[in-house]
């Protein structure tokens, strides 16, 4: 893990600015040297300014330093967060999506009525968006749960796959309404691969910032 820590930090704007300013430092050194040896011995150059060229590469090279400080706690923070995102595997999670996956037992839904309903019907559509069951849900303001058994109108149970969950709902003036939906599916997988952990939560993919709420089996 330290090592790639390092290597992270090596390729970091602070490391970069590090090289750079070694890089003008030794230019600086050679400029110096070149003037001592040739200045005039009975007018010798004012020390103080190259006092204060050398205060100043001190300064700038402290305030790296502080950079790469923080850049390498950014990167064990991201380590340990990547780490500890695995012990969600297993874990049911709530986010804001319409999709959900059957496997013989339905699909957990949600949805938030924000505004003053009049009617609402909960209408779920298979992969080919064909109506396979729909009922009329609740039109109190809040969150509803809609927990869908799996089952077509006429009572079967349907094919295992990813089903779709639509609202449609209007207000008293007969205005089309938009509920925020939201589905309850296990994590799956999680890819670690970029700055944030993405997981497989039932047929989505989610970044850890989406996910509203764990709900731990059993």
């Amino acid at each position: 893990m330290v090592d790639a820590v390092t290597a992270a930090t090596a390729n970091g704007a602070a490391a970069q600015d590090a090289k750079k300013l070694a890089d003008d430092f030794d230019d600086f050194l050679v400029l110096l040297t070149t003037q001592l040896q040739n200045q005039d011995p009975l007018d010798p150059m004012d020390s103080g300014e190259f006092t204060q060229q050398l205060v100043a590469f001190t300064g700038v090279e402290q305030q790296i330093q502080v950079n790469q400080n923080l850049e390498l706690l950014a990167n064990l923070s991201r380590l340990q967060n990547l780490a500890s995102s695995a012990s969600y595997l297993g874990t049911d999670a709530v986010t804001v999506r319409d999709l959900g996956d059957h496997n013989g037992t339905g699909i957990k839904w949600q949805y938030q009525n924000a505004d003053v309903t009049d009617v609402l019907t909960l209408e779920v559509r298979d992969s080919e968006g064909d109506l396979v069951y729909s009922e009329v849900g609740e039109t109190d303001l809040g969150f509803h749960e809609f927990n869908w058994d799996g089952r077509d109108a006429d009572g079967n149970l349907v094919e295992d796959g990813n089903y779709k969950l639509e609202i449609v709902a209007k207000d008293t003036d007969d205005k089309e309404l938009n509920p925020v939906i939201l589905v309850q599916e296990t994590i799956t997988a999680v890819d670690t691969s970029g700055f944030e952990p993405l997981f497989t939560i039932g047929p989505n993919a989610v970044g850890q910032t989406e996910i509203l709420e764990l709900v731990h089996n059993g």
